[in-house]
């Protein structure tokens, strides 16, 4: 029986979801997988990776806690290679009018709240996610179930300084619109309908000055009850709900002959 590597200095992922997406998506490179022995369900799972060429070693489940490091697996971990980071620059290869809206987190700390940032931005049509190389949440495992297999398909770059970022953003033609409880407009005002880069702060801090100081604009999402704010992970939602109806909205206004939006600075 081929041994199994011991969780020191490998990287397992686990849950259904987050690993059949995985293997679905082929986008990260894995070398194993393991199930459960006597549990069924990974059987799809199981055959994605063996079309793929991945060893695949039933075990028990007090193995595969092991390997986890909980108990909260469903009885599927894989073993994942380096995550695959994306360049800045090839995020910008799209033509700028096809382009999908971007978001930077500027220093976003908990993996709870990437996940569930980078599970919105697969539902709603986000293009990728930024994230600064240090002093920030990183992709892990546990970012991984929480965003349960949206980082199998979102690209997710890093970046070392998030300002030159954003001017190299703005450089190639992108909008930049920071989410900010004091903004000056509130977000259904603004123009989304722009090529856009949300810029979402840290969980306590909020963006940063020097990064604000490059934002375009800074807008809010008004507040219709006692609490003056969201975390980092629902005011992203929010935005980029926002941003996704203001371009339905634009696209069915240039399909039925109606006065076409500009792509004009979003003030």
């Amino acid at each position: 029986m081929k041994k199994i590597h011991p969780r020191e200095h490998q990287t397992w992922i686990c849950g259904v979801n987050p690993v059949r997406e995985v293997l679905r998506a082929g986008r990260i490179a894995a070398d194993e997988l393991v199930l459960a022995r006597g549990d069924f369900r990974g059987r799809e799972i199981e055959d994605l990776a063996m079309k793929r060429g991945i060893t695949v070693t039933r075990s028990v489940r007090e193995r595969i806690t092991e390997l986890a490091g909980h108990a909260h697996h469903q009885g599927v971990v894989l073993r994942i290679q380096e995550f695959p980071y994306a360049e800045l620059d090839n995020l910008l290869e799209r033509p700028l009018a096809e382009r999908d809206p971007l978001i930077l987190l500027d220093g976003i700390q908990d993996p709870q709240n990437l996940g569930a940032v980078l599970r919105s931005a697969g539902f709603l049509g986000a293009r990728a996610v930024i994230i600064p190389r240090d002093r920030s949440a990183s992709m892990s495992p546990a970012v991984m179930k929480i965003a349960a297999g949206a980082a199998a398909y979102i690209p997710i770059a890093r970046v070392t300084n998030v300002a030159r970022a954003l001017g190299r953003l703005k450089s190639a033609g992108y909008w930049i619109v920071g989410l900010e409880v004091s903004g000056s407009k509130k977000c259904y005002e603004a123009d989304l309908t722009v090529p856009l880069c949300l810029v979402v702060g840290n969980e306590q801090k909020g963006i940063r000055p020097l990064v604000k100081g490059e934002c375009d604009l800074l807008v809010q999402i008004p507040a219709a009850g006692p609490l003056d704010s969201l975390n980092a992970a629902s005011a992203a939602t929010v935005a980029l709900y926002e941003t996704l109806r203001q371009r339905l909205v634009q696209h069915q206004q240039q399909e039925t002959g109606g006065k076409k939006i500009e792509t004009e600075k979003p003030v």
